[in-house]
């Protein structure tokens, strides 16, 4: 910290009302980033508990804490609606911001677009019931849950924080529950309750890992961490609210993950069972009835969350965009009563909805990662060259290391991110490359609409603007400068 000026950023008079408190927070971008402990079954199912568990460590160590790091800084360096877009944007120009802006919004719709489908499992998987083999029935449910979720947005950011924290306690009380029985066996091998548990398990791994799937899993579940900074608009006191609410975010994620593979897997060892709503099927199977029927509850209330959160992301990312003038101003209009940029979210539920049809969770989740990990790399070296370049910058949170500590500090998340784009396989490269293309593509005619429309990305006065400061920029600068000394 370096001051008054750095603890409390400006916020210009006019601004959006910041509604969004410290709780609400947390369990926004708790969702960003967890949303449950689902999709830890698919950890155990690459790899046994024994690794999940330590690729959840580890992972966490290398590759999550300095990206919440990254984004406590520059989420108080910029607080405004947008996040990594005005992050890559002051580094390297408004061109790669929106290059980053364009893999985030591809990338969390491709995301979001599974959880319908997952919301459905559950459901199936808790009523016993066979939902899935009348198209009539599944999609009749997909489409109440996403008009549902998409009300929850419309309604407002304020609204979804809310929706967020009650999603949050509601899918975690149930597993808390469990693990806590569960563990009353641990040394026994019966719980308080009677449930036969096997300690031993947990120390177990498979005998081949599928490692690429399994790191892939493993940073699906551990990634997003900049989700929350793109409704840093939104979010009052964000000097001292922001660093607090990753902190302890950091804390719940890896317990959220931990301590449910350690406490289903001393309760179920069938490890190539292990699949998305397998927790379901173990509480229905060891703990009875009421305990499955809870856990079902959880985890389709998880899902929720996440969708509602997926849409999010996205919408306030454009919204930030258009109150920049990276995107024409039009999607940063708001609804006067909610405040909910509604242009922002139509599109964004639009593209959801064309990408649910996709049938393969593993392609899906191949292009998420690669477009996620391209923009990852592009916010990383953005937050090293802002040290550089704007060594200034009122930041209200600091990374405590400077110069070569800094680099080694994010040397080891390059080094995963680089791993996890190279372990993609080729039609997710493929498909991811189409898409980058089609992002250069997308951003190419955002530049000739901005030459020959510059009114249409005028932005909102009521924002703090983030300087464009690009490579170019700097070559010219220099440029100059030897001009001047000749």
């Amino acid at each position: 910290m370096a001051g008054q000026e750095e603890e409390k950023p400006l916020i210009p008079k006019g601004h959006q009302p910041r509604t969004i408190g410290l709780w609400s927070l947390v369990a926004i971008t708790y969702f960003a980033v967890a949303g449950g402990p689902e999709g830890t079954e698919t950890m155990v199912q690459t790899g046994g508990p024994m690794l999940a568990i330590a690729g959840v460590i580890i992972i966490g160590v290398i590759w999550s804490i300095p990206v919440a790091l990254m984004t406590a800084e520059l989420a108080t360096a910029f607080p405004e609606n947008g996040g990594y877009t005005l992050w890559v944007g002051a580094a390297f120009g408004s061109a790669v911001g929106e290059m980053a802006g364009w893999l985030q919004f591809v990338s969390n719709s491709v995301d979001a677009a599974i959880y319908p489908g997952l919301f459905l499992s559950y459901l199936q998987e808790t009523l016993r019931e066979d939902l899935k083999s009348n198209p009539f029935i599944s999609w009749g449910i997909k489409i109440v849950f996403i008009l549902l979720i998409t009300a929850l947005n419309f309604a407002g950011i304020q609204s979804v924080g809310h929706g967020s924290l009650m999603f949050m306690l509601i899918l975690l009380t149930p597993f808390i529950t469990i693990v806590l029985i569960s563990f009353t066996g641990f040394f026994t091998g019966e719980t308080i309750l009677g449930w036969k548990f096997d300690g031993h398990n947990v120390l177990e791994s498979v005998p081949q890992p599928d490692w690429s799937s399994f790191i892939m899993v493993v940073l699906w579940n551990m990634g997003y961490w900049e989700g929350g900074s793109v409704c840093a608009g939104e979010v009052a006191n964000v000097a001292t609210v922001f660093p607090q609410a990753i902190g302890i975010v950091l804390v719940i994620v890896v317990l959220n993950y931990g301590l449910p593979i350690m406490a289903f897997a001393g309760l179920d060892n069938n490890w190539a069972a292990y699949d998305n709503g397998y927790y379901i099927h173990i509480a229905m199977e060891h703990c009875g009835l009421y305990f499955g029927l809870a856990l079902g509850a959880a985890q389709c209330v998880s899902v929720t969350g996440l969708f509602a959160n997926a849409m999010v992301k996205n919408s306030y990312m454009v919204c930030g965009m258009g109150e920049q003038g990276m995107l024409p101003t039009i999607f940063a209009d708001r609804m006067p009563v909610t405040g909910a940029p509604w242009l922002s979210l139509t599109v964004t539920v639009a593209l959801i909805c064309s990408i649910i049809p996709l049938k393969s969770f593993k392609t899906i989740l191949g292009v998420d990662m690669n477009l996620y990990c391209i923009a990852l790399l592009l916010e990383i070296f953005a937050i090293i060259r802002l040290r550089y370049t704007q060594p200034d910058l009122p930041r209200a949170y600091r990374i405590p290391a400077e110069g070569i500590w800094l680099w080694l500090l994010f040397i080891p998340a390059i080094a995963v991110t680089v791993v996890a784009l190279i372990l993609g396989g080729w039609i997710e490269i493929l498909v991811s490359l189409f898409l980058i293309i089609l992002g250069v593509v997308f951003i190419g005619i955002l530049q000739l609409l901005r030459a020959s429309k510059p009114e249409w990305f005028k932005g909102v006065d009521a924002v703090q603007h983030v300087p464009d400061s690009s490579w170019f920029d700097l070559l010219a600068s220099k440029k100059e400068e030897g001009k001047g000394q000749a």
